[in-house]
């Protein structure tokens, strides 16, 4: 069965969203939340709330028991979901670094990469001036599963890959989370640098640190429903 053309620019919507285990126990229920294009979105609550399976639904891994995920008013189903990830980017806490250079990683599955996006995207990111450091530039050898990276440049190669597809939502699942104060920082101003300059670009963030989501617009909390503008 053929779907229509998946595109993205209004916005998400979660409308009466509700999640259950297999067991009938449910995670969390009536959840009413619109994402605007360009938006920048705090996801909060404590461990074990749901912040996580929100994040499986938002990305249409898994379906929702109750109500449903609307993007530009399509319903996000397993038979959209493969145009839905072309057009989004996927950070995690741990990037995974393939044994290779840094186009290598940057373009992860391009056979033909683009070495002009590909600087241009670190340069996004705010590696460019480490790359000019390296004595091969982007075709430096980054050691197995990046072992000559530390946490930092990992997490920036991880948004460099997600801009490198062109992606127009990130979604940040803890990315910052095992990073120290300093380093955390410097990340949280390279993408607030990175959302002032691209207004359409959407920025969906879980993080258990008050500090990793000063960046967003408003912040949702998963536990109360309630939602905050943190303070700039």
């Amino acid at each position: 069965m053929q779907t229509p053309n998946f595109c993205f620019n209004r916005g998400i919507d979660l409308k009466n969203l509700g999640f259950a285990f297999p067991d009938g126990k449910m995670l969390f229920r009536g959840i009413n939340l619109h994402i605007s294009r360009g938006e920048r979105i705090g996801l909060q609550g404590p461990s074990g709330i749901g912040k996580s399976t929100l994040f499986n639904l938002l990305l249409g891994f898994i379906q929702p028991t109750e109500g449903e995920v609307l993007v530009d008013n399509q319903k996000l189903t397993s038979s959209n979901r493969s145009q839905w990830h072309r057009l989004v980017g996927y950070v995690p806490q741990e990037i995974f670094i393939i044994e290779g250079n840094l186009v290598d990683n940057v373009a992860l599955g391009d056979l033909h990469p683009d070495r002009n996006r590909v600087m241009k995207v670190l340069e996004q990111v705010q590696l460019k001036t480490w790359v000019d450091e390296l004595p091969q530039g982007m075709d430096t050898p980054l050691g197995e599963y990046g072992s000559r990276l530390s946490g930092g440049q990992k997490q920036r190669i991880g948004i460099a890959r997600a801009l490198y597809k062109r992606a127009e939502v990130l979604f940040f699942d803890e990315a910052t989370s095992a990073l120290d104060s300093r380093t955390e920082h410097e990340i949280n101003r390279a993408l607030e640098e990175l959302s002032d300059r691209y207004r359409e670009l959407t920025i969906i963030i879980i993080a258990h640190r008050d500090t990793s989501l000063h960046i967003c617009d408003r912040i949702y909390n998963l536990q109360t429903g309630e939602i905050m503008h943190p303070v700039k």
